[in-house]
Parts: structure tokens; C-alpha cells; sequence
């Protein structure tokens, strides 16, 4: 069945639920979910989903479109349409961003984030030119990626729900909670493979299964919502906030990554190859090596992307099982990077820096293009190291040790700053030096706490 048949069914469906309204959603360039809202009659009128809707850009924080050119478009991606679970007349729609049509042609908004991902995708193929065996006629590639979510669960006044700890069964309520999280990923189908308690109390986990990369950054968001609004009926606060506690584990997004490739087989289908995998060594790849080795070479910029508040940079500290050190190893945690035991024909790389705060269609097309550099330049990551790095190693480098940090090693990397473009980069920078500026200069309790008296 192909994809209009999909939608059209999709439709019908949703009528005979009594779907009322669409929520066009659209993500702004920090990840946060924007929306307007249509009728559903609107919604199919003479398919006005097929020539997008006007929103207001120059009143969305970090767009950077000036008022007397403010207008966007938003452009449903038919893909993403579904009903939405907590709200059963409601269904949504993921828009991509366009500029108004000059000389009769939209253009992509730069500041789109879905588009920046899909433009690093797009470089793939390029990246690999001059790799023997790779690139056959009719070959497409795919970048995939599976995330861990980690987030806390509160009470509404903010004390924590339990103090069980890693893998622990959860209590009674929180049972309830997680199950209806399971159901509407199911409706709104988001694979995922298991959710656990966490290291901390309060602390859970969500993975998802691997996936395209764009389909994994929509389901990211997704599960995100479904996480707060799901909380919220319960009575409870979820955060994303990388860390919300002294002396307890923060929260993370692990990110497993591989290339693969798709040709057309014996048979006529697609035929897989993961490009990570070398299957006469039986191990990672020189492609999957060089993807490590350009990891490593742009950490520093890409932790701008990946760890994007002040907050992040309290997690990304020495003994609380962050990475800190810029380095590599095969089984070890304590590493920016890890490559997971497993069946080698599911060979990855495991990016253990990027936290729940930040914008995953960015966060991959940053970790996409600096491993695509790698393969480029052939860079090598060296060694891998199996020694404990959690406490620090004088001789390995190490991350940003704040968000200010963070923003100059991105201003000073060309290849990743390429990859997000200018547009974006100008805005991001822009804003995201004012939250450092006013974070660094604005008392908190912890300042009365320890200073009131001196």
C-alpha cells in the first residue's frame, strides 16, 4: 500500500473516532514542540494540508525572522499523522518549515530542524565515494539511531516518588503511569525495546528501537509529550532536566549509531548492509572506526548541541557515570563513546554525552556530520581505552566544563557549524550566550546558602 492509500486510510479512521481537530505541530530550534491548531473539516477541505498554513515566525524564540518578514509556512508531513491518545478527538501532524513563495517556488526555512537533519542525511553518499564495494548503482543509505531517555518523575511539589534504584520493579502508581506511556507510543507507533527504573530514585528509562534517524528524532519529541501530559494526569511532574539533584545520577540520552546501506538484492528487494560491520574480521568496520575518529575530533563542538544548558554542564562531571573524557573504548561505560558487546552484525557506536534537554533533529545532524568528516579524512580514533575515566584522566581531553565553553568550541568548528548552517548557528549562538550570560550573573538559593552570612 503506498503512501497516500496509507493516509487516506489513516483519515478515515480518524473520522469514524470523531476526530474534531489537528495539531500542526512544528519544533522550534531547541526542540521544543510549537503548534496551531485546525478543524478537522478545515484539515481536509479542498486539502488545504497539501499548501501548508501561515504562522507568525518573528514570535518564536531563536528563528531569527525579523518582523516585516515574518511569515512561514508550515507543510504537514502526511507521515507523522496521528491520533492523539490523551486527547481523543484530537489527532496531530509533524510540519515541516518553508520560507512564502518567492517567484512562485517555496524554499526550506534554514532554521528548520527536521530540514537540517535531512540535509546531513543527505550527505551521506558523498562521505562515502572512494570506499571500495559501497557505493553500487541504485544504492540508498540510511543513518540509525536508538536513544535512551532518561527523565525523573515527581510529586506536583517536587519531592521524588520513590527511592528505588537501578532496575528495581516500580511501585504501584508509577505501574499505572508507565503503562499508559507504553499504550500511547503504541497508538502512536513508537517502537521501543523496554523502560526500567534508573540509578536514582525517580529516575526511569525509556529505549527505543533502532530507526531511521528523522523517525527517531519525531518519536523523541513525541515520547517527551506523551511523558508530560501523561504525569500531569496523574497528578505528577516529569523533567527532562539533565540534572535536578545534588549527589544523584543526572539524566542522559545515550545514542546508538550506525550507517547502513540498502541495494537492491538477488530477489529485487532492498538488501541491508550495515556499514559498521566488517564481516571477514568479524568486527567494527574501518567506515565505523573513522565514524568513532570524527566523533572524537569534534566532541567539544558538538557537546554545544548535544548538552545545551547551563544545567547540562552539572551533569557532565567526574563520578556520576557522564562522560567527561574525550575517548573511546569497546566494553566501557566510562567512555564518550562505546562500542556495545553484541552481535556483531548489530555493530554501532554508542554516543554517551548528549542529555534530554537538547533538540535530537540537531543533536543527530551534528553526531552525523562530524562522523561523516571522520570517514572523509579517514581519521583515526586511536586505541581504545578500557580504563576507569569516570574520575578523570589527566591525559585524555576532555569535554566543555560549561555551556560558554561549550558555544565557542561550536563557533570554532567549521565542519559542524557548516552542517547546521549559518542561520541556524547565528540564532542558537545568539540566544543561547544570553541564557549562560543571565544564568551566570543571577543569584540562586544555593548562593544565599552559602554566602548569606559571610
Amino acid at each position: 500500500m503506498n503512501e497516500e492509500n496509507d493516509f487516506a486510510r489513516m483519515l478515515e479512521e480518524a473520522r469514524a473516532r470523531g476526530i474534531r481537530t489537528v495539531d500542526l505541530q512544528f519544533i522550534d530550534i531547541f526542540g521544543n514542540i510549537k503548534f496551531k491548531t485546525v478543524s478537522f473539516d478545515e484539515f481536509l477541505h479542498e486539502k488545504e494540508y497539501l499548501n501548508g498554513y501561515g504562522v507568525d515566525g518573528s514570535s518564536i524564540n531563536g528563528y531569527g525572522v525579523p518582523i516585516e518578514e515574518s511569515d512561514l509556512i508550515i507543510m504537514p508531513d502526511l507521515n507523522t499523522f496521528r491520533v492523539v491518545p490523551w486527547a481523543k478527538d484530537v489527532s496531530r501532524v509533524i510540519c515541516d518549515i518553508h520560507s512564502p513563495p518567492a517567484s512562485g517556488k517555496r524554499k526550506v526555512f534554514e532554521g528548520d530542524s527536521r530540514s537540517v537533519l535531512r540535509s546531513a542525511i543527505a550527505g551521506i553518499a558523498d562521505s562515502l565515494r572512494g570506499r571500495e564495494g559501497v557505493l553500487e548503482p541504485d544504492a540508498r543509505f540510511e543513518y540509525h539511531v536508538a536513544t535512551e531517555l532518561e527523565f525523573f518523575v515527581l510529586r506536583a511539589d517536587r519531592e521524588k516518588v520513590d527511592n528505588l534504584g537501578y532496575f528495581d520493579a516500580p511501585t504501584a502508581q508509577m505501574r499505572v503511569f508507565l503503562t499508559e506511556v507504553m499504550e500511547a507510543m503504541n497508538e502512536m507507533g513508537i517502537r521501543y525495546e523496554v523502560y526500567h527504573h534508573e540509578v536514582a530514585p525517580s529516575q526511569f528509562e525509556f529505549d527505543f528501537r533502532y530507526g531511521e534517524a528523522l523517525a527517531i528524532a519525531d518519536a523523541t519529541v513525541t515520547l517527551k509529550d506523551i511523558i508530560r501530559n501523561y504525569a500531569q494526569r496523574n497528578g505528577l511532574l516529569a523533567t527532562f532536566m539533565p540534572k535536578p539533584f545534588f549527589g544523584m545520577n543526572g539524566s542522559g540520552m545515550h545514542c546508538h549509531l550506525n550507517l547502513s546501506r540498502y541495494a537492491p538484492g538477488r530477489d529485487g528487494k532492498p538488501a541491508k548492509t550495515n556499514l559498521f560491520h566488517d564481516r571477514v574480521a568479524g568486527d567494527l568496520s574501518a567506515i565505523g572506526l573513522h565514524f568513532i575518529g570524527g566523533l572524537l575530533e569534534h566532541a567539544r563542538a558538538l557537546t554545544a548541541i548535544t548538552n545545551p544548558t547551563c544545567n547540562s554542564y552539572k551533569r557532565l562531571v567526574p563520578g556520576w557515570e557522564a562522560p567527561v573524557n574525550v575517548a573511546w573504548g569497546r566494553k566501557n561505560r566510562t567512555a564518550l563513546v562505546r562500542v556495545p558487546h553484541g552481535d556483531p552484525r548489530a555493530s554501532r557506536c554508542e554516543y554517551r554525552s548528549p542529555d534530554p534537554s537538547c533538540n535530537p533533529y540537531l543533536a543527530f545532524a551534528v553526531t552525523l556530520a562530524a562522523g561523516l568528516d571522520g570517514i572523509r579524512r579517514r581519521i583515526d580514533p586511536g586505541a581504545a581505552t578500557e580504563k576507569d575515566l569516570f574520575h578523570g584522566d589527566a591525559g585524555v581531553p576532555t569535554l566543555p566544563g560549561s555551556l560558554d565553553e561549550a558555544l565557542d568550541c561550536l563557533e570554532a568548528d567549521e565542519a559542524i557549524c557548516e552542517a547546521l548552517g549559518p542561520h541556524v548557528v547565528n540564532n542558537y549562538l545568539a540566544v543561547k550566550r544570553k541564557e549562560a550570560r543571565d544564568y551566570r550573573v543571577r543569584p540562586n538559593s544555593l548562593d544565599f546558602e552559602m554566602y548569606l552570612n559571610v
